[in-house]
């Protein structure tokens, strides 16, 4: 069976168990039903009943602690699924569509993943019970924070505090890890702040570039709907000054190893600290995770061993499952071995937990245990059932999953929710440190590289979904993937889901010598940071890209990587970053590289210096040059004589009316929107061509303004909101509402300018844009009320 196939049934399964628990199960049991019985009659009933049982199976096994039902169920769902896909592969379409539907509505599962054994810490949960209910009495944010030793479970105690009162609590939920990555380097605030408005739905025109707007916009969102924040491994103070909220209806949660001093004094909030569990409550842990028929008493020697942390208990517990005689002795014997412990994992307090990585690591079988070192020789990030595949060796993918399942069986990989997998970063030092110690560096370069490949695979294929757009290609890889519109949702979220891994794996290629692979990602990922205006990742794997691209022998991907940088620095625009400065730098680059005054040049540099040329005109728009702007705009033009690219001529055309519109050649804006238009539609239809048509008689309308003609304004207003619905795009449409309704007032109609502003806030609201306060005061100050 094909590896993508794998891991979408490995999605499906995962999908259907996480819905058993929600509210959403319903909902999700319909659709499950329709894909597993493809419509026919006779099974419908038999598969609805069969659901129903599997639900009430992992109810009970919730009830009763039973983690290996859970798991048993997981691995024979996975298989239904697998066979129904052989079976069926017409249907993965609509396996992905469930799939996608159930990620979107379902809770954060950092937040409200299902937790089946928790012992003890009773005191902390009743305390933030406690706060919790005394800031909600007196109308103020609630913010905790949770500390103490690595290991003793203050994420568990976090996810079990929500879980348990996931009825009350605010369902969006944004998280942050702000632990430094396996380089040292701290995390980018400017990246999470990013992550965050694209998560809030805020449209990208309304994104700002500076931190610190980044920052308030998030906190203005906030405020206006209730919202859990998860900061997650927090030490410093500058870490969470910009990511800090103050919304009543806002739950504010943090964990780290101490409080950072001064904390206090940027809000209020209730230390937590979560101690390491008692040897009873230890062995109680032990007995229920690894559902062991030993007398407890002969338990006690290994918990007193463990220091408390509810980690290395649960590590033990998943080798305790062992059936091999001689487990229990060989496990004790370990822990009581000092001698064997790695200093360099060591935790205060808790000298064992190194022995109990060790003793777990020891006891896997041989395929877990080489997927277990691959994961320690990639770096620490959430990923997905085909990144295991990735990085199996023997080309089948049952090995692979088994594998990946015995890990999970024994506490070694953590399960977050739709085929969503984590290392506890205790766990993935150790797995890094047994991959230093046992595998050569052939394989270790082998590893890195088809993790690099696997994500190259996944960055191609989902740009080619998303866009048709000219890429410089060349092994014509991109002629392998056929443009699919329906895959496009899918495509953005499952680069969204892999993100980390994606900057990850430029990091690696680049790392290990994999040149070309390093640009192709970055290229991969511009449609993807484009419409997330993910600027932070966008330019750092890029400027990976570029060093990858200058270090190899191809001067054209070269000239790709310094347009692609200097447009995500145009696109950005932040004054104090310097932008306007770097992006000039990176096009005038761009355009050195592809040989301007060459005869022989290729499409793809003609292509290359036409793009870098129009990014300066825009550039210079900017900079509010428009005599500048339009002298590059017509030279970008020109650089596309006899090449076919009618998409980017009329692209051209709408960028140059708006430099003839600020010298105030009316007659030539309305010549060269004209063009646009026709260029536009010309293309064809969808959803993409009426937004620039739409945007092009916004564009014409604003000029007639210009120039005082005012009915020809509100007509080409008019025209822009009658083609914009068919762009599907709430802002857009706002912006044309907002605008007729100004040139309405401007008129002296103020009925009708009032509606079109009722309009243009509704839609921004819908869009979840901030100018709904801008069409909001427009009303306020105009006197009038729509008709």
């Amino acid at each position: 069976m094909e590896a993508e196939m794998m891991a979408l049934a490995a999605m499906c399964a995962s999908s259907l168990m996480g819905l058993v628990l929600q509210d959403l199960w319903g909902w999700g049991k319909k659709r499950f039903v329709s894909l597993l019985d493809r419509g026919t009659r006779g099974e419908h009933a038999s598969v609805e009943a069969e659901l129903e049982n599997l639900r009430q199976a992992l109810l009970d096994a919730r009830r009763t602690g039973d983690e290996d039902a859970v798991e048993a169920a997981f691995a024979a769902w996975a298989q239904r699924f697998e066979g129904l896909l052989a079976q069926h592969p017409e249907i993965a379409e609509r396996a992905r569509a469930v799939v996608g539907e159930t990620i979107e509505r379902s809770p954060a599962p950092v937040a409200f993943a299902n937790i089946v054994h928790y012992v003890n810490n009773t005191a902390v949960l009743r305390a933030m019970n406690d706060y919790w209910a005394r800031c909600t009495a007196a109308h103020r944010m609630t913010a905790m924070f949770l500390s103490g030793l690595p290991g003793v479970g203050k994420r568990t105690t976090l996810r079990q505090w929500l879980q348990s009162h996931q009825d009350a609590l605010p369902h969006d939920v944004l998280h942050a890890d702000l632990a430094p990555d396996e380089r040292g380097r701290p995390a980018d605030l400017a990246a999470i702040l990013e992550r965050w408005l694209d998560e809030l739905g805020v449209p990208r025109e309304d994104r700002p570039a500076a931190l610190d707007r980044k920052a308030e916009d998030v906190r203005r969102l906030v405020r206006r709907r209730p919202t859990v924040v998860l900061l997650e491994n927090v030490t410093r103070l500058g870490q969470v000054r910009p990511l800090l909220q103050d919304s009543p209806s806002c739950v504010l949660l943090m964990t780290g190893q101490q409080v950072p001093p001064a904390l206090e004094s940027l809000l209020d909030f209730a230390p937590v600290d979560v101690a390491p569990l008692a040897d009873d409550h230890a062995l109680e842990l032990l007995v229920k995770v690894s559902h062991s028929t030993e007398h407890p008493e002969r338990l006690r020697p290994i918990v007193r061993q463990l220091g408390g942390l509810p980690l290395a208990v649960r590590l033990v517990a998943g080798r305790l499952k062992s059936p091999v005689p001689g487990t229990l002795e060989d496990i004790t014997a370990r822990l009581a071995d000092r001698t064997s412990r790695q200093e360099l994992l060591t935790v205060d307090d808790a000298p064992n937990l190194p022995s109990a990585l060790e003793a777990g690591y020891t006891c896997l079988a041989t395929d877990a245990a080489r997927l277990y070192r691959h994961l320690g020789i990639v770096p620490r990030v959430d990923f997905q059932m085909d990144t295991v595949l990735a990085l199996g060796t023997d080309g089948e993918p049952s090995t692979a999953r088994h594998a990946l399942q015995e890990l999970i069986s024994s506490r070694l990989v953590e399960f977050e929710g739709v085929d969503t997998y984590r290392l506890h970063p205790l766990v993935h030092d150790h797995a890094a440190s047994v991959a230093e110690r046992e595998v050569g560096e052939p394989e270790r370069r082998e590893v890195v590289a088809r993790m690099v490949r696997h994500y190259l695979h996944t960055a191609e294929s989902a740009e080619a979904a998303l866009s048709s757009r000219w890429r410089y290609d060349p092994m014509n890889v991109y002629a392998e993937y056929a443009r699919s519109a329906g895959r496009n949702a899918h495509a953005e979220r499952e680069l969204g889901r892999r993100r980390a891994g994606l900057l990850a794996a430029v990091r690696l290629a680049h790392d290990i010598g994999l040149d070309e692979e390093a640009w192709r990602l970055c290229q991969g990922l511009w449609t993807f940071y484009l419409r997330t205006s993910a600027h932070a990742e966008w330019i750092e794997s890029h400027e990976t890209g570029l060093a990858a691209a200058r270090r190899g022998a191809d001067p054209m991907a070269t000239a790709r990587m310094r347009f692609q940088l200097g447009f995500a620095h145009l696109d950005r625009w932040n004054v104090e970053e310097g932008d306007a400065g770097r992006a000039r730098e990176h096009l005038e680059a761009a355009l050195d590289l592809v040989r301007p005054d060459a005869p022989d040049r290729s499409e793809g540099e003609r292509r290359t210096e036409s793009s870098a040329l129009e990014a300066l005109g825009m550039l210079e728009l900017k900079l509010k040059r428009p005599q500048q702007a339009l002298a590059r705009l017509d030279q970008a033009g020109a650089a596309l004589d006899g090449v076919e690219h009618p998409r980017g001529l009329a692209l051209l055309a709408y960028h140059r009316a708006a430099a003839c519109t600020a010298l105030r050649r009316h007659d030539d804006a309305e010549r060269t929107l004209r063009e646009a238009r026709d260029r536009f539609a010309a293309l064809g239809a969808g959803k993409d061509i009426a937004l620039n048509i739409g945007k092009s008689w916004l564009r014409y309308a604003e000029d007639r303004r210009v120039c005082g003609r005012l009915d020809e304004a509100v007509r080409a207003a008019d025209s822009a909101v009658a083609e914009l619905p068919k762009a599907e795009s709430a802002y857009n449409l706002a912006v044309a509402h907002l605008l007729r309704g100004d040139l309405h007032r401007d008129r002296g109609d103020t009925l009708r300018a009032a509606a079109d502003w009722e309009s243009a806030r509704e839609l921004f609201t819908v869009a979840r844009s901030g100018r709904a306060d801008e069409a909001q005061e427009r009303l306020d100050g105009s006197g009038g009320e729509p008709a």
